[in-house]
């Protein structure tokens, strides 16, 4: 379904701007390529959500956050200053829009909130592996901690094991150093008669 944007001229602008041509130094889906290791194809679909995020905060006003993998693009995008400062900002979105330096985690960030509710308005809901769910850290957390448990449990019996086998080992070569010694102490005499 395809939705009526809020600003169809900003979006126009962004359509038409190529982030893999002049003004920029190097193809913008080339440098996310090399960074980040993801095929081309995933890397044009990144490029993609980031143009999203830059017509969401150029036609809102309001400070968003991007998720990580579109801040990753942002920050790239943003190193090739000339072509970021000089012609994307002020050409296309009209405004500069800067990066913030320590963004929150996305769980604890209500501008990333925001970010998906104007998103889910503009284009629909957010495809997760590019917006993660921001209650996806309290998962992670629990997820984390049911690991940190788990392998705690499981050094706890091989410790205990450990002991149990050591205790066993132990006890079979005191066992045979007392029967060694029980059976030196016998008198056993002629073990091998001799044959006459």
């Amino acid at each position: 379904m395809r939705r009526e944007k809020r600003d169809r001229r900003l979006w126009h602008r962004l359509e038409g701007y190529s982030f893999h041509e002049r003004p920029l130094t190097r193809s913008l889906i080339d440098r996310l390529h090399e960074e980040s290791g993801h095929s081309i194809d995933v890397c044009y679909t990144l490029v993609e959500e980031y143009r999203r995020f830059m017509y969401l905060v150029g036609c809102t006003g309001e400070t968003l956050a991007p998720s990580p993998i579109v801040a990753l693009v942002w920050r790239l995008h943003i190193s090739d200053e000339k072509a970021y400062f000089q012609d994307f900002c002020p050409r296309v979105i009209g405004r500069t829009i800067h990066y913030a330096a320590d963004p929150l985690p996305i769980g604890e960030d209500p501008a990333y909130e925001r970010t998906l509710e104007f998103y889910a308005r503009e284009f629909g809901r957010a495809q997760v592996q590019y917006w993660p769910d921001p209650d996806v850290g309290a998962v992670n957390l629990s997820s984390f901690l049911m690991w940190s448990v788990g392998l705690t449990a499981f050094a706890l019996a091989l410790l205990i094991g450990s002991i149990i086998f050591a205790a066993f080992g132990a006890f079979v070569i005191t066992g045979s150093m007392f029967l060694r010694w029980k059976f030196s102490s016998l008198p056993l005499q002629n073990l091998h008669p001799e044959t006459e």
